[in-house]
């Protein structure tokens, strides 16, 4: 990745590697993990014990439909 800036006279030129894919599949995995956190949190204190048995029948029906695609 290069980054080349012009501001005022002056100029700024930065180069660096782009990310490996693994780190950058391994970073994403950890944010859906946040986001998924973050969910399970709010419906927990948002609508209690329906909403969490709910969250958690969705889950079961994702990661269900994730292993068929995958096998």
């Amino acid at each position: 990745m290069r980054l080349h800036v012009e501001y005022k006279g002056r100029v700024c030129d930065y180069e660096t590697r782009p990310m490996r894919s693994s780190r950058f599949r391994a970073l994403c995995r950890l944010a859906a993990a946040g986001i998924y956190g973050c969910t399970v949190a709010a419906t927990a204190s948002t609508c209690g014990l329906p909403g969490l048995l709910t969250v958690a029948g969705a889950t079961l029906l994702f990661g269900a439909g994730y292993l068929i695609k995958t096998v």
